[in-house]
C-alpha cells in the first residue's frame, strides 16, 4: 500500500472512531462523562452530549466526503484536526496534578490530529 492509500485510510479509520465516540457521548453523556472524567454532572453530561455530536458530524462528513468522493473531504479532515488539537491543548491545561485519564485523552487527540494532518497533506483527500 502506498502513503495515499495509507492516508485514506488513516482518514477513514479515524472518522469511523469519532462516529463511535461521538454517537457513544451523544447517547450516554453519563457512562461517558464518568469514564472520561471519573465523575459527572449534569454541567458534564450536557458538554460531554455537545461535544460528542461534534465528533459524530466530523466522523460523518469525512465518510460522506469520501464516499462520494468531494474535493470537500480534506477539509472535513483538517477540521477533525483542529477540532482534536483544541482537545488535546485543552486537556493539557486543564486539571490539578496529574492523571492517567487526562494524559490518555491529550495522547490520543494529540496523536490523532497529527496523523489527520498528515492524511490531509499525504493523500488525495
Amino acid at each position: 500500500m502506498d502513503d495515499d492509500g495509507r492516508a485514506d485510510l488513516a482518514a477513514r479509520g479515524i472518522a469511523l472512531a469519532r462516529v463511535a465516540i461521538g454517537a457513544g457521548a451523544t447517547v450516554a453523556p453519563g457512562l461517558v462523562s464518568r469514564v472520561q472524567f471519573g465523575a459527572t454532572s449534569p454541567a458534564q453530561r450536557i458538554t460531554v452530549r455537545m461535544l460528542g455530536a461534534r465528533d459524530l458530524a466530523l466522523g460523518i462528513g469525512v465518510l460522506l466526503a469520501a464516499r462520494h468522493e468531494s474535493p470537500g473531504l480534506r477539509g472535513w479532515v483538517e477540521a477533525g484536526a483542529f477540532a482534536d488539537a483544541v482537545d488535546a491543548v485543552a486537556f493539557l491545561r486543564a486539571g490539578h496534578g496529574a492523571s492517567r485519564r487526562r494524559g490518555l485523552t491529550v495522547l490520543i487527540a494529540a496523536g490523532s490530529a497529527a496523523v489527520s494532518v498528515w492524511a490531509a497533506r499525504t493523500s488525495a483527500v
